[in-house]
C-alpha cells in the first residue's frame, strides 16, 4: 500500500466514523456499525449521537450507556465494563506527550495509555479522563472532574484533579438516602435507551 492509499483509507474511515456518530444514525444501528468497523460493543450497549470517535479501539460491556457529546481520541484502547452510565460530554484522552526542553516543551512522540472504566461506574457531565487511568468498579465521578490518576473502588471522586470525597457502599444504598426527586419514565423510545436492541 502506498502512502497516498494509506492517507485516503484513514480519511475515509474518519468520515465513516463521523457519519456514524451523527444524529442521522439511531443508537441500535450505531452499535452494529461500530462493531462492523472493529469495535467490540455488546449488543445492549448504547452510544448516543454527536459522538466523536477517532478510532474503533473501544470495548463496551452489557447495558452500558454513553450520553451525547462523547469524545474519544482513539490513540490507545478504551475499555468500558458492564452497567456503566456516562453523562453528557465525556472526553477520553489516551495520548499525551512528554515535557521536552525549553526550545520545544511538547515533544513530538506520543505517549499512549489505555483507559479502563470498570463495572457499575457513573461518570458525570463534562468529565475528562486522561491516559493510563482506570476508574475502579463502583465509582462515581462528579460533573466537571478531571481524572488524572486511577481510582480505588466504590468512591465518589470530584474536582480538578479529581480526589476521593467519600466512600460509597458496595451494596444497594439504604432507602431514604439520596435525591428525593420524583422518578419519571424515560421520554425516549426504547430503541434509543441503553439495553435496547432491535432485531
Amino acid at each position: 500500500m502506498t502512502l497516498s492509499d494509506n492517507i485516503f483509507t484513514r480519511h475515509l474511515r474518519r468520515l465513516c466514523l463521523a457519519g456514524i456518530g451523527s444524529e442521522l444514525i439511531p443508537a441500535f444501528l450505531r452499535t452494529r456499525l461500530l462493531n462492523m468497523l472493529g469495535a467490540s460493543l455488546d449488543p445492549s450497549a448504547c452510544i448516543w449521537p454527536d459522538c466523536h470517535l477517532r478510532s474503533t479501539n473501544i470495548t463496551m460491556g452489557r447495558e452500558s450507556f454513553i450520553n451525547v457529546g462523547f469524545f474519544f481520541d482513539g490513540a490507545a484502547r478504551l475499555t468500558i465494563g458492564n452497567n456503566v452510565r456516562v453523562g453528557q460530554f465525556l472526553s477520553v484522552v489516551t495520548a499525551t506527550h512528554d515535557v521536552g526542553p525549553a526550545e520545544q516543551r511538547c515533544t513530538i512522540e506520543a505517549v499512549l495509555g489505555d483507559v479502563v472504566i470498570e463495572d457499575g461506574c457513573w461518570i458525570g457531565l463534562n468529565v475528562t479522563i486522561l491516559p493510563g487511568v482506570t476508574i475502579a468498579k463502583g465509582c462515581v465521578i462528579g460533573a466537571g472532574s478531571l481524572v488524572t490518576k486511577s481510582t480505588e473502588p466504590n468512591g465518589l471522586y470530584v474536582g480538578s484533579p479529581a480526589r476521593r470525597l467519600r466512600d460509597l457502599p458496595p451494596g444497594k444504598p439504604k432507602k431514604g438516602k439520596g435525591r428525593t426527586a420524583e422518578r419519571m419514565p424515560s421520554p425516549f423510545p426504547s430503541t434509543q435507551r441503553a439495553g435496547a436492541t432491535v432485531e
